[in-house]
């Protein structure tokens, strides 16, 4: 498994897990579901990188394509307030292409979201209230949505 969506109704956030190796296509289907479930989009996020988790696929052209939807889709969304998005991310290979991706992304760029990146999610408390950090940390009242897997729709596939 590579990424999970879950939601918490109660608090309206998300968390999205990168799992084991994530794929380009993977990211694609993510970027898919966000774009058929705007309201998905226009949710308050952590971006949760798994120690351990293989970005490798994820070329700086690669990443390009994929801003260019989600700048298209967030700008095109009808949000009252800014959209409150962090990625925690400690591996180092990682973590340099979660800052490719966040490059000049600010609440000013167009899309209507707070961006932050951190190595930990206790320290996602200037986007974040304590109690929403801390059911994130602990998944308490998340629901999973969706679960995205190159290697098991593959699997599926050829049954």
């Amino acid at each position: 498994m590579t990424i999970v969506i879950s939601e918490n109704s109660e608090l309206k956030l998300h968390v999205v897990r990168f799992q084991a190796r994530v794929s380009f296509n993977e990211l694609c289907e993510l970027g898919a579901r966000h774009r058929e479930r705007q309201d998905w989009a226009a949710t308050d996020t952590f971006y949760i990188v798994d120690e351990g988790a293989d970005l490798s696929d994820l070329t700086e052209g690669k990443l390009d394509v994929l801003r260019a939807h989600y700048r298209a889709l967030h700008e095109g969304l009808d949000l009252f307030l800014l959209r409150r998005s962090v990625w925690v991310c400690r591996d180092a290979a990682a973590c340099r292409i979660v800052e490719y991706w966040l490059k000049d992304r600010h609440s000013r760029d167009g899309q209507g979201t707070d961006v932050m990146l951190v190595a930990d999610l206790n320290d996602a408390t200037d986007l974040f209230t304590d109690e929403e950090v801390s059911a994130a940390q602990c998944d308490a009242g998340f629901v999973e949505l969706v679960r995205l897997d190159d290697a098991q729709r593959a699997a599926g596939q050829a049954a």
